[in-house]
C-alpha cells in the first residue's frame, strides 16, 4: 500500500514560534554577508518582531509535519531604496530542499499576503537570483549596489 508524501505547508512563523532561532542563524549564515554589522542577536529580534499576521513585517515559513523548510518574509523597508515599500525578503530554503519549488511557493505566499494587506507592489532586491524571480512574474526596475555588492532591484 502506497502512503502520500507529506505535504509542504506555508504557515506563518507565529505559529511555528519553535523555529525562529533555526531560522535565524540560516538567515545570518545566507545573507549576513550583506550587512556585516548585524549580529546573529539582532537578527533572531527582527524575527521575533516578524512573527505575527496581518501586518509589516511578518515571515512565513515552509513546513512539512514539523520540520522546518524555508521562509520568506515582507518589511516595509530593508537595506536600500527606502522609499519603496513593502519588499519581500529573506527567501531561504534549506539545502536539502531546494529544487521542489518551495522557494517558489514561498514568493507566491507572500505576494499574496501583501495583495490581502491592501499592497498592490511588492519590491525586492537579489544578488544572483534574478532569473528565479523573472520566471515568476517579477520585473527588473534597476540593478543597483550596496556595500561592493550589485544588487537587482525588481518589483511584481
Amino acid at each position: 500500500m502506497r502512503h502520500a508524501a507529506p505535504s509542504v505547508r506555508i504557515d506563518h512563523l507565529a505559529d511555528h514560534p519553535q523555529h525562529l532561532a533555526t531560522l535565524a542563524a540560516w538567515h545570518q549564515a545566507q545573507f549576513g554577508y550583506l550587512n556585516t554589522a548585524v549580529t546573529i542577536e539582532q537578527r533572531t529580534e527582527r524575527l521575533r518582531a516578524s512573527a505575527q499576521k496581518g501586518a509589516l513585517p511578518v515571515t512565513f515559513v515552509a513546513v512539512c509535519e514539523d520540520q522546518l523548510l524555508g521562509s520568506a518574509s515582507l518589511l516595509a523597508q530593508t537595506i536600500t531604496h527606502s522609499h519603496l515599500s513593502p519588499w519581500l525578503s529573506s527567501v531561504y530554503v534549506a539545502a536539502d530542499h531546494r529544487n521542489r519549488g518551495i522557494g517558489s511557493a514561498l514568493v507566491r505566499h507572500a505576494v499574496q499576503e501583501a495583495a490581502g494587506m491592501g499592497m498592490d507592489k511588492v519590491y525586492l532586491f537579489t544578488p544572483n537570483s534574478e532569473a528565479l524571480y523573472a520566471r515568476l512574474g517579477w520585473k527588473v526596475l534597476e540593478h543597483a549596489e550596496h556595500q561592493g555588492h550589485r544588487l537587482t532591484i525588481m518589483c511584481i
